[in-house]
């Protein structure tokens, strides 16, 4: 079992590796083709990990601010949906700048969140 020092960090760690891929996904927004596609699919494995580091402590998966990074997630991942089997498929610029915007203030408050865990 991993102490719950252990456990923010990998939930810190991994928010930010979500929110990087997200911010790359974000500037391919415009273009289309099979780059967008396979950044859209490594978003997605950054958000299953997450989720995974997550569940591995209940204090951690039970707080307001990691649901809320959570929601954030999809909503960001909506907006490229349509990408995972569709090279070419529209994708909305100022809806994925909007939700990624978003998604990264979640993950400063998540961070802030973390912080104040008890050791």
């Amino acid at each position: 079992m991993y102490s719950i020092i252990e456990c923010t960090k990998m939930v810190t760690e991994q928010g930010q590796n979500v929110v990087a891929c997200a911010k790359e996904l974000e500037q391919l927004a415009m273009k289309s083709g099979k780059e967008r596609s396979n950044l859209y699919e490594r978003y997605c494995a950054n958000q299953h990990s997450f989720n995974v580091y997550t569940y591995m402590n209940s204090t951690i998966e039970h707080l307001a601010e990691v649901q809320v990074f959570q929601r954030k997630i999809v909503l960001f991942g909506a907006v490229f949906v349509d990408t995972r089997i569709d090279y070419e498929a529209e994708v909305n610029a100022q809806q994925a700048t909007k939700a990624y915007e978003d998604l990264a203030v979640a993950l400063q408050e998540l961070r802030n969140a973390l912080q104040f865990i008890p050791h």
